[in-house]
């Protein structure tokens, strides 16, 4: 799909814009009205409230202080951070989502030291494709985000197709109640767990290898990086994160190198379901650890897991992976009836 020309579009010119309103930690009321606040991680979302005396927004984007996008086809609230655009022509959600991928391509140079604020906003412009009259193309950009969507629902049904055919999907493990379970040490679970290795912010090099830190957010990964010299690298494994939010365990199917506040867990044996089943019950470690309180290697050498066993006693790795694999699926089809519906 192309379009003709392209064009320097002011967004005040395309949408009305609002700030949110502050509203403290502590004054936060429990409900069920997402609260979006200035961030990446789970669309900018940090809770969800029930306070009365904010404006409700739906259908419109937000930018954050960062001038992060985001196109929000739901009901919810904002803190001052966060500005709110409502189009000021008639527009789809594909039009929006078009306009959001736009903005997010320019907003690399923002950070708390140069903040996005109302005064950016007036003079923030955007490159769009036009029509004949040189407009906006609203048309054009709702039908490329379609396609886009129809490429992307093909292929999620494909993969979802495959799992249930292959016969890996059969059966209802709708839940845990499994007659028998046991505890296992870690170590004897993992036969290889190491910890990463320290390399200071000031000495990273730019690259597209994944830097897993103690982050709960984004899997952990940290930054992209370069260095290929006095780093570790792993792959297919779990970390587990040793401080910062620790407990916070992940899955990694591709290569990566780990900070020294995460801890690498490896089984040969292993496959990406069992790993994930067992990924839930390390997370659990967070409960008795903190941010004073870490998990050093003395303290996991002791640490142990409750796992399901088959008659023998040992972990029963194919109800673990059965269980996921049927999770995987259920979800799925949640996601696709969500997007062809919405």
């Amino acid at each position: 799909m192309g379009a003709k020309n392209w064009k320097l579009f002011y967004l005040k010119d395309l949408f009305s814009v609002e700030k949110g309103k502050r509203l403290t930690v502590a004054n936060r009321i429990d409900g069920n009205i997402p609260f979006v606040t200035a961030g990446h991680g789970n669309s900018g979302i940090s809770s969800f409230i029930g306070n009365e005396d904010l404006k409700i927004y739906e259908n419109s984007i937000t930018i954050d202080m960062f001038a992060e996008a985001f196109f929000r086809n739901y009901s919810f609230c904002c803190d001052d951070n966060i500005h709110v655009l409502t189009p000021k022509e008639d527009i789809d959600k594909y039009v929006s989502l078009f306009i959001v991928a736009v903005i997010n391509s320019g907003n690399s140079n923002w950070d708390y030291g140069k903040q996005y604020r109302l005064k950016t906003f007036e003079r923030h412009q955007i490159m769009l494709p036009v029509n004949g009259e040189e407009n906006p193309d609203y048309e054009f950009m709702s039908n490329f985000m379609k396609e886009i969507e129809k490429q992307q629902i093909s292929k999620y049904e494909d993969y979802l197709n495959n799992l249930k055919s292959s016969n890996l999907g059969g059966g209802s493990l709708s839940n845990l109640n499994y007659d028998k379970w046991k505890e296992f040490n870690l170590l004897d679970l993992f036969p290889n767990i190491q910890r990463g290795k320290r390399l200071i912010r000031n000495d990273f090099i730019d690259g597209d290898v994944p830097y897993i830190s103690s982050s709960s957010l984004s899997n952990g990964v940290d930054s992209f990086i370069g260095n290929d010299s006095d780093v570790r690298t792993f792959n297919n494994c779990l970390t587990l994160a040793n401080s910062g939010s620790v407990g916070s365990t992940f899955y990694h199917p591709y290569n990566f190198v780990a900070s020294d506040h995460v801890t690498h867990l490896k089984n040969e044996e292993f496959n990406k379901y069992v790993y994930i089943f067992i990924a839930t019950l390390t997370k659990r470690l967070s409960e008795k650890y903190n941010f004073n309180r870490e998990i050093n290697d003395k303290r996991l050498k002791r640490e142990t897991i409750i796992l399901p066993v088959d008659d023998e006693g040992k972990p029963d790795y194919d109800f673990m992976e059965q269980y996921m694999i049927n999770i995987e699926i259920e979800l799925l089809e949640k996601y696709l009836n969500y997007i062809k519906n919405n």
